[in-house]
């Protein structure tokens, strides 16, 4: 029987929104970048950077309530040494395979 690594027995639909709230944390991020960048002004540009940031905190806010109410999730985070609730949350910010 093989045994499973931590990184192997993340839930699939964690995974899945952890990716969307990272391509929505870089998607906003880099367009903030340009906006700066390039000097970018207007109410448009203020608009779109809103819809981004708030597409991002849609995304985290999916990814953490799954977080604490998936069964499975729970039980393999708490595998992990020492972890904390919101340790679990600042894995956006890592990149993962595509």
């Amino acid at each position: 029987m093989e045994e499973l690594t931590f990184e192997s027995a993340i839930c699939s639909d964690y995974e899945k929104l952890l990716k969307e709230s990272q391509r929505a944390l870089v998607t906003w991020r880099e367009r903030s970048e340009e906006v700066l960048r390039f000097g970018l002004q207007g109410k448009s540009i203020g608009d779109e950077l809103q819809k981004l940031q708030a597409a991002y905190a849609t995304a985290y806010h999916r990814l953490e309530q799954h977080g604490k109410s998936c069964i499975f999730c729970q039980f393999t985070f708490g595998l992990a040494e020492n972890a904390t609730p919101g340790a679990v949350f600042i894995s956006p910010r890592r990149e993962l395979p595509a």
